[in-house]
């Protein structure tokens, strides 16, 4: 064994692109608070869309993305394929509901880091 695995793979730990954008800061960072307090209420908003009832929402999608034994028909084979689409629909909404509330988590983390910057900031620049 040359220390490396069975497979002979090694990894080497996650690596960035060197020439992903804001990896290199040479005067600091420099944060734009009106931009990202728009980002943070475009995407909390985006937030409340995902939870209303429109197209594209979860509750749009609960109420006329299943599948039915009427629509596939009555013989056996339709009526065992309405099944599977019955679970497959489930499975589908649950995981979307999920999604929507890691997303407001998210977006929330997102707001809460933010709030701390500007904490941050205020201490830093304040006379004591």
């Amino acid at each position: 064994m040359s220390g490396h695995g069975e497979s002979g793979f090694v990894y080497n730990g996650f690596e960035i692109d060197p020439k992903w954008p804001g990896l290199d800061v040479k005067d600091g960072v420099d944060v734009h608070h009106p931009r990202v307090k728009n980002l943070i209420k475009a995407l909390e908003d985006d937030v409340q869309r995902l939870k209303g009832r429109e197209a594209g929402t979860s509750v749009h999608l609960k109420a006329y993305g299943q599948v039915t034994a009427q629509h596939v028909g009555e013989w056996d084979a339709a009526q065992q394929l309405a099944v599977v689409f019955g679970k497959g629909h489930s499975a589908i909404t649950t995981s979307y509901d999920k999604l929507i509330l890691q997303y407001e988590a998210a977006v929330e983390a997102t707001k809460a880091a933010f709030a701390n910057i500007g904490k941050a900031e205020q201490a830093s620049t304040t006379d004591v």
